[in-house]
């Protein structure tokens, strides 16, 4: 049933302000995303379930969640607080791949514990042979020592169980609610950037909360990185790559498809729909327009909206922007003045400063030409920075530069640990089915 909220002309909805995790409890919501008049939107867009055959992809779609969730319980492991599905073994390709008769894909899933140590001491005891020799030779001092290192993360591939082949990581729950909030590693929030299934929640809601969050700093990044006017299909690369753009394994032989993200995108659109419409459509400052069976979408690239956006990205990428404009105190006044600060001084900027400037655009020019102007001592040096950093030509290309910095060095010593928590007959088959993954996509793209 579709709420009765006035008539309106046929396939288009009327959607309604909603009071999302972040407005509920974060303060430093910028207004944008609260929507206080109702606005229209494309009822395929705003209700994806009204995508064409999508009654039959979820029939599909359920019934191999129920098959992983079965999987799940069958691995026999250990309590868990929160556990996740993802990847090609789980959305669209695998289905297709049993229907075809060919070899589904290896399941990925992500365990959460409240201490990974006492886990895996547990996980021990009943899946001896999930583990190398060495990691139960070394004990529990190491294990701690090999969790912490990298995105915080055990990797176990090929695990058979009822046929099928899995792989599973063990995260603590601290460790994923903080990536997920703050950006620390994008090692699993990246991952949860592009559709996932929701296995099993023992979290009083804490993960899809900060889940939400972390969904909605991917769509204000991928915001920043678009141009004015973009598709639908665009803006779904860009958040599908995301975690990519610092992954040394998309260029080395064994690492990851070179179409990964084209196929990631493919083959899970009305997933994709269905995670980003709701909050798209509380953006005040982005459009969504049909044109025949596609959308586009324009967004306002004035710099007060710019700097509304970018005060609120995540924490590890906010902090890393700022460090970076201050080393350069040549491009600008308010660089200069700021490079000696402490940079959390300038992590916060007041929206309703900023807002006000874009409604008087003239003072806003005259600051950025001239930051030693009168009216500069009326706008603290927050505000006056991030007006800056986004009017800077170099500003997206910083902010891509930070995520790549970000996702680097985890992603890497994540590979190297495989070795020590996999072991190497395993890590030497997953490498190789990567260079098999690899080989197909170079002839295929």
């Amino acid at each position: 049933m579709v709420p009765r909220w006035g008539r309106l002309p046929a396939g288009v909805y009327r959607v309604k302000p909603m009071r999302s995790f972040y407005q509920r409890n974060a303060s430093h919501i910028e207004s944008e995303f609260v929507t206080p008049n109702a606005r229209q939107f494309p009822a395929s867009f705003v209700v994806p379930t009204a995508m064409p055959d999508m009654s039959q992809r979820t029939a599909e779609e359920a019934e191999h969640r129920k098959h992983i969730l079965a999987i799940l319980h069958g691995m026999n492991l250990p309590i868990m607080q929160y556990a996740f599905a993802y990847g090609s073994g789980v959305f669209s390709q695998a289905p297709l791949s049993r229907r075809d008769g060919g070899a589904p894909p290896m399941i990925d899933m992500v365990v959460a514990v409240k201490d990974p140590v006492h886990w895996h001491a547990a996980n021990m005891l009943r899946n001896k042979s999930h583990y190398p020799w060495w990691t139960r030779w070394f004990g529990l001092w190491a294990i701690r020592a090999a969790q912490k290192m990298g995105a915080g993360l055990w990797y176990v591939p090929y695990v058979k169980v009822n046929n099928e082949i899995i792989k599973y990581g063990v995260i603590s729950i601290e460790d994923l609610c903080k990536d997920l909030l703050y950006w620390n590693t994008l090692y699993v929030g990246g991952r949860m950037h592009k559709p996932i299934a929701c296995l099993f929640d023992a979290t009083n809601n804490r993960v899809p909360n900060a889940q939400q969050a972390n969904l909605t700093s991917a769509l204000r990044a991928s915001l920043l990185l678009l141009p004015a006017s973009f598709s639908e299909m665009e803006l779904y690369r860009m958040l599908a790559s995301l975690s990519y753009m610092g992954d040394f394994r998309m260029k080395v032989p064994g690492g990851e498809n070179r179409n990964k993200v084209e196929n990631i995108v493919k083959h899970q659109l009305p997933w994709f729909r269905i995670m980003y419409s709701t909050l798209l459509t509380r953006l005040r400052f982005v459009h969504v327009n049909h044109n025949e069976e596609s959308f586009t979408m324009r967004q306002d690239k004035r710099p007060a909206t710019l700097a509304l956006v970018a005060i609120n990205l995540p924490q590890t990428l906010r902090l890393r922007l700022v460090q970076h404009f201050q080393r350069q105190p040549h491009l600008h006044p308010v660089f200069h003045k700021c490079k000696d600060m402490d940079p959390e001084e300038l992590m916060p900027a007041t929206s309703a400063n900023i807002r006000k400037l874009r409604d008087n655009p003239e003072t806003r020019k005259k600051l950025y030409e001239d930051d030693d102007c009168e009216e500069a001592d009326e706008w603290p040096y927050s505000t006056r920075f991030w007006l800056a950093v986004v009017q800077q030509p170099s500003f997206e290309d910083a902010l891509r530069e930070q995520i790549v910095q970000i996702v680097s060095e985890p992603t890497r010593i994540q590979s190297l640990k495989g070795l020590y928590t996999a072991g190497i007959g395993r890590s030497l088959r997953y490498l190789w089915s990567k260079m098999r993954d690899k080989d197909k996509g170079r002839h295929s793209g």
